[in-house]
């Protein structure tokens, strides 16, 4: 609907015609499939396109994003006078170009909708609720209770949500606050609405203001968005699409409890959802609601050094028998920060053990298992697990407080797992986290965590994460840790900073340069392993892989539980085009490794180079092991078989 009232503004605005490509290839809503349920038969004919009708005008079509940073309206307006299209197909927010005001344009919304010609019983029924509204006379709100989904499908119910979720007694206050002349409720949990008007008979459900007994799914859930949009205020969680839609189309923004409620009310709000809590989950609509509820009072209560309570709480809901995947991770986290380092580990191996776990919760849970095994002294599964969640996620910010404390405890050295300085890690730290699981930072680390970019691109081959791979490809953040390293205040460290900086210059295309600076690394260093690791890959860089094999050759000889010495050299060895040998530095490296799944992946791809493929199934196998949320190890298995067959 968005989209429909933001194409009827710009075609008014720039003097053209608007048509809808209702359901394109690919789209997958079966209960909007039929836009008769909304539309006039003369609206749907005047500006409804088929697919084919789609695709002809799409020669001359720009998107609207192409027009978003022009200064003036002169090259759009050049655009549509020649002939030309604009395709707008993002429906979260207003389109509104530089030279244009947004709160202007949100005001128009409003009657915009006026343009739009509904389905006969659609139209009747707004009328309704136009009409039910008005009568009242005083200030509306209506109230969005989110749940639906979240709490009781795979596998939205497995992860938290907390922008999404509000418990029902920050409503309640806000209703006993402002005493509304019409309150609304609206929430895609039937028993979640009526516990909510049971509690408060004044509340009244869009049933209640118009009759939606012979609507389809489709005409009940936009009159219920329109009949949101008509209230004076809206108030519900930060993250809604519904809502927030109809925020928009109200021409006003919504309101959260933080806008609503000051600091002492919501405080207040809480305290009486934890006194509900304590008392068992029979109040809540299931076990879940009281688990995703749970969980935002996790996110509380250690910040207010109240951990016995967060862990009452966190036993209560597992004892319910709430089957949400997180329950037992902020368990864990609860045992934690009261020293139960075995009864943590029994919880957060009972989450990582759950498939149904999500692929950063996951990536969190490793990491913070890698922290209770440190705590009971198990040092060698400490390393290999922190290394396996790394190399997933080494930007979620679970690892990067994790592995800073190791780093500081010394759990993590410069030699071992992996060869890293600490001079450059040390020169680049990252401000205070806010979406990390263990909120209270300061209960681990008393200054700001380490920036694992440097170590990224130190070590960029194994990290499977897109967001690492980004800082990678950019220049310009390559740019910013080489200042930020060669900057950094300390003179002991300048020589290791200066070897990095030059790899990083490399990594940014001045091979040649790099060489040249590097060379001053190598005779300040001349033994340490870095330099002699940086000077390779910038050798291989420069188009010299022999020479580069030549160089790390006595590392990994010299190495026999270091992985990452064999893999370079087997890298080395596959640019020279010497795969057999390639591949007998990879399979040492992957006897060696039990943390690394793309030294175990890029050998299998190897393997399928040369024609084996059961050995590269082999490899798959091992790789999906080690990091077992990454589905495409084991798509990529099923691809080579499936080609031999």
């Amino acid at each position: 609907m968005l989209i429909i009232l933001s194409s009827i503004r710009l075609a008014q605005d720039y003097r053209t015609d608007f048509r809808f490509n209702w359901f394109p290839p690919g789209a997958d809503a079966p209960t909007l499939a039929n836009p008769g349920d909304l539309f006039s038969t003369a609206f749907m004919a005047r500006h409804f396109v088929d697919n084919e009708g789609f695709d002809a005008l799409q020669a001359q079509a720009e998107p609207i994003w192409k027009f978003l940073e022009d200064k003036s309206p002169d090259a759009l307006n050049a655009h549509l006078e020649g002939g030309g299209h604009v395709i707008l197909d993002e429906g979260f927010d207003i389109a509104a170009f530089p030279w244009e005001d947004p709160d202007k344009l949100r005001g128009r919304f409003p009657e915009l909708i006026r343009e739009v010609e509904f389905n006969p019983l659609v139209a009747k029924r707004i009328d309704q609720i136009d009409g039910a509204l008005a009568d009242v006379g005083e200030p509306s709100v209506a109230y969005h209770i989110r749940r639906g989904d979240i709490l009781n499908s795979d596998p939205w119910m497995h992860k938290q949500w907390p922008s999404k979720i509000e418990p029902d007694e920050l409503y309640s206050a806000h209703l006993e606050k402002e005493k509304p002349g019409v309150a609304l409720v609206f929430s895609d949990q039937p028993q979640s609405r009526a516990r909510f008007q049971a509690a408060h008979p004044e509340v009244r459900g869009v049933e209640d203001i118009v009759d939606l007994a012979n609507c389809t799914v489709a005409q009940r859930d936009f009159l219920e968005l329109y009949a949101m949009s008509r209230a004076d205020q809206i108030v519900a969680p930060p993250i809604s699409a519904f809502s927030r839609a109809a925020a928009l189309i109200s021409g006003r923004e919504r309101k959260r409890f933080i806008d609503v409620l000051d600091s002492p009310e919501r405080d207040a709000a809480y305290e009486t959802l934890l006194a509900r809590m304590k008392t068992g989950v029979d109040s809540f609509v299931t076990p879940s609601e009281a688990a995703h509820l749970y969980a935002k009072l996790a996110a509380r209560l250690p910040v207010q050094d109240r951990d016995d309570e967060a862990w009452e709480i966190g036993q209560i809901v597992k004892d319910s028998g709430a089957t949400n995947a997180f329950v037992p991770l902020f368990h864990a986290i609860n045992c934690v920060y009261l020293n139960r380092w075995d009864e943590a580990n029994t919880n957060i191996k009972q989450a990582l053990n759950d498939p149904n776990l999500w692929q950063e919760s996951h990536a969190a849970a490793t990491v913070i298992h890698a922290l209770i095994l440190g705590a009971l002294g198990k040092a060698v599964r400490c390393h290999r697990t922190f290394m396996r969640a790394f190399w997933q996620k080494p930007f979620l910010p679970d690892v990067t407080l994790v592995g800073s404390f190791m780093i500081n405890r010394r759990r993590l050295k410069p030699d071992h797992p992996l060869p890293f300085s600490l001079p450059v890690i040390q020169s680049m730290r990252v401000p205070y986290m806010r979406a990390n699981m263990f909120l209270v930072q300061n209960k681990f680390i008393k200054r700001r965590a380490f920036d694992f970019s440097t170590l990224v691109v130190e070590w960029p081959y194994f990290v499977m994460d897109g967001k690492a791979e980004r800082v990678v490809e950019n220049n310009n953040a390559l740019q910013n840790i080489h200042d930020k390293v060669i900057a950094a205040n300390d003179e002991a460290g300048l020589a290791e900073r200066e070897s990095y900086c030059a790899l990083v210059q490399a990594r940014m295309g001045d091979v040649d340069g790099a060489l040249k600076r590097h060379a001053k690394s190598l005779a300040a260093m001349p033994g340490d392993i870095l330099t002699i690791k940086r000077q390779a890959e910038i050798l291989a860089m420069a188009g010299r892989p022999d020479d580069a094999v030549t160089l790390i050759e006595p590392l990994a000889e010299n190495s026999l539980k270091q992985p990452y010495w064999h893999y370079l050299r087997g890298k080395f060895l596959r640019e020279s085009d010497r795969l057999s040998e390639a591949r007998q530095a990879w399979e040492m490296a992957a006897e060696i490794d039990s943390t690394t799944a793309l030294i175990h992946s890029d050998l299998a791809e190897l393997c399928r180079d040369m024609g084996d493929i059961e050995a590269a199934a082999v490899s798959l196998d091992r790789a999906a092991e080690l990091a077992p949320t990454q589905q495409k190890f084991v798509n990529r298995k099923e691809r080579y078989l499936k080609k031999t067959q």
